[in-house]
């Protein structure tokens, strides 16, 4: 990036193109990768819909044992030039894999509410598979509905430059392990807690 800075600020000098500061803004204008979705809102709490808790006070969900929490629908957009894939990931406060979208094509831009667990669903783009730190799929946030449980969930989509080499078993390591080296741009974030003040 300083490299580049540097030959742009060279190229102004020689060539007359105008004031550096103009240049740099022009090229500081390239849009922000931006993840969002039609019923999750940034900053705001997770539907209860989408978690483990439910109505309840809190749920333990065993392991292998699947719940009906379904996943949100979440898109995108202002992909950067040269991407050929997505990694979707959520995680908590304390980076457990909470639900990860792996090799999403890079013509995506979506991925729709209540894909089921495994990876032969036809709501899963062509050649991705999703996984939790418990799952072949969505789990869902569990925490309880009062101040003390409100734990925090980072969504975070990475946009790159090809599909990663890694099996469907994966840890959360992994994935970011096989990700260095191959973003074509910044991710895009989101951050919703749960679930005290969830409905």
């Amino acid at each position: 990036m300083q490299m580049k800075t540097n030959l742009l600020r060279l190229l102004v000098l020689t060539m007359g193109l105008g004031t550096i500061d103009a240049v740099m803004a022009e090229e500081n204008t390239t849009p922000q990768l931006t993840l969002s979705s039609s019923t999750v809102n940034d900053m705001e709490p997770l539907a209860l819909k989408y978690s483990q808790t439910g109505t309840r006070p809190s749920i333990v969900v065993s392991p292998g044992m699947n719940n009906g929490a379904v996943n949100p629908p979440i898109e995108w957009s202002n992909v950067p030039p040269g991407t050929n894939a997505f990694v979707l990931v959520v995680s908590d406060h304390v980076d457990t894999l909470m639900w990860a979208v792996v090799n999403i094509p890079g013509n995506v831009r979506a991925l729709p509410e209540g894909i089921p667990n495994g990876n032969e669903s036809s709501k899963l783009p062509a050649g991705a598979f999703h996984r939790s730190f418990r799952s072949n799929g969505w789990i869902g946030p569990a925490a309880r509905q009062n101040p003390e449980g409100r734990w925090t969930y980072y969504w975070k989509l990475y946009p790159l430059d090809k599909k990663l080499n890694v099996p469907e078993d994966a840890s959360l390591d992994d994935i970011l392990a096989a990700m260095e080296g191959h973003l074509t741009g910044n991710k895009a974030v989101m951050i919703t807690p749960c679930c005290d003040g969830s409905k």
